[in-house]
């Protein structure tokens, strides 16, 4: 059996890596990096199985798809509640921020002279007004998405609202209980100690991805 760390293959940012990386840093668990990049994705890319990113590999056992490898992570750290109920609820929000992410993303593809006027329009805080009334059919929002207790739920949606901070800061704290929401898992000590380490990339530019990566990303936002 393998001694060495489980291995993530992803690019250098932080995208759909993040919530592994978040998982580990939160449990404690020591891991490996190959951050890929741009000039050596052309030659990657035909050798993988589904020519995407990102991957993780961990002794004999390799998984692609992110929210593949996020669930046997989830699994393997007793992150997937503790009811079938739960369980349920932390697939049901896994799903919502699936397609939250991907009309987030979609703000970042839409030139800086639009973007104002974009948010100024009902598409965004009906978004996190959706999202707050999910988090508060648990605990009326107070603590976690799912039961009392942190899931993989909770790993999903921090990125996804992290996302809204750089562009709309200013919408997403109208949103009182998705704004503590973030602040109370950031401020977590494996957490906050994580996102102020020289681990974490820096947030890199939306034209620093491949142009499919970007194109897979870009909603219905873009009218």
């Amino acid at each position: 059996m393998s001694e060495l760390a489980p291995l993530i293959t992803y690019f250098d940012v932080r995208g759909r890596a993040e919530v592994i990386r978040l998982i580990f840093e939160e449990t404690g668990t020591p891991y490996r990096e190959r951050r890929i990049k741009l000039e050596d994705w052309p030659a990657l890319k035909p050798t993988l199985p589904f020519a995407q990113l990102p991957t993780y590999e961990d002794g004999e056992l390799s998984i692609v798809h992110s929210h593949a490898i996020y669930r046997h992570l989830a699994r393997k750290h007793g992150l997937c509640g503790n009811s079938e109920s739960e369980r349920v609820r932390c697939d049901v929000v896994e799903e919502t921020f699936v397609d939250a992410q991907s009309s987030i993303g979609g703000f970042f593809g839409i030139p800086s002279s639009r973007l104002n006027v974009t948010n100024t329009n009902a598409t965004l805080p009906d978004l996190l007004g959706r999202l707050q009334r999910l988090l508060e059919q648990n605990d009326g929002g107070n603590s976690y998405w799912v039961g009392r207790q942190l899931t993989l739920a909770d790993f999903v949606a921090w990125p996804a609202l992290d996302y809204v901070r750089p562009f709309s800061q200013r919408t997403l704290e109208r949103f009182d209980k998705l704004y503590a929401f973030k602040q109370r898992f950031e401020a977590r000590p494996r957490i906050a100690a994580y996102l102020n380490s020289d681990r974490r990339q820096e947030r890199r530019p939306w034209r620093w991805l491949p142009s499919a990566v970007r194109l897979k990303q870009v909603s219905i936002l873009r009218a």
